[in-house]
């Protein structure tokens, strides 16, 4: 009974905190923003700071409230890459749920299966504007179209580009950092009338968000992290396939 009661309750947080991502972030993903060299960081490089490569047509930048956005728009994501995440929930410093995903996209396509703090296994695959949602050993498939969002709540993962819409007044902190052994653009946003504070690591040679962690009334409820990046894809695999063996790339 106790094992059920704190799964119920690591559901009811996950699904809290998503709500928060998207009422927080789920702003006007397009707003114009002018096109910048990526940033080349060097050993020379104070923190905070990157220097473009003048040969490549680079553009001398210090990241700063100011100025990160314009950063992150230059990064691009691998189009084709393999990834595990990890998402975890926590209550007064104590971990109550956590979901491990592993992910494949190509072409546009991504693959989720993510195993839920039940065991349950969820399969998850976006493509073309279309979601299709299923659970690992049954047939039944949910079919419906895709939000702008949906790959990346499949994962868990909050989405980093909609802080680019962002007004700059709430972005406390910005800079470069390494993070698990990658050079990384840095983001800290602070939304005051939810009371989040939310905080974004983003490689700079993958254009992926590679960690994020949600701080609410000084305590973390939400840390993100991501492993074990292999791009391009290789080989065979039915990371496309539905479970009667179809594939809707075909």
């Amino acid at each position: 009974m106790e094992d059920r009661k704190r799964t119920i309750l690591a559901v009811l947080i996950a699904c809290v905190v998503l709500v928060a991502v998207l009422y927080s972030f789920g702003l006007n993903l397009f707003i114009q923003t002018p096109e910048l060299e990526a940033p080349v960081l060097n050993a020379s490089s104070s923190p905070g700071q990157a220097t473009g490569d003048p040969a490549a047509g680079g553009i001398p930048v210090e990241i700063t409230p100011q100025t990160v956005q314009l950063a992150i728009s230059s990064l691009s994501r691998y189009e084709s890459y393999s990834r595990s995440v990890s998402a975890t929930y926590l209550e007064d410093g104590a971990v109550v749920g956590s979901i491990a995903a592993q992910v494949w996209e190509e072409d546009g396509w991504v693959r989720t299966d993510a195993t839920l703090p039940s065991g349950l296994v969820e399969c998850s695959l976006v493509g073309e504007g279309q979601l299709w949602l299923w659970y690992d050993g049954q047939d039944q498939v949910y079919q419906a179209p895709a939000g702008d969002h949906s790959a990346d709540l499949a994962q868990r993962l909050p989405t980093y580009e909609d802080v680019l819409a962002l007004d700059p007044a709430g972005i406390t902190q910005a800079g470069y950092v390494e993070r698990d052994g990658q050079a990384c653009i840095y983001v800290e946003f602070e939304h005051e009338q939810l009371g989040y504070l939310y905080r974004y690591w983003i490689s700079v040679n993958s254009g992926l968000l590679i960690a994020a962690q949600t701080e609410a009334e000084g305590q973390v409820v939400y840390e993100m992290s991501s492993h074990q990046v292999t791009s391009p894809l290789s080989g065979t695999g039915d990371w496309f396939v539905l479970p009667d063996g179809t594939s809707p790339r075909d």
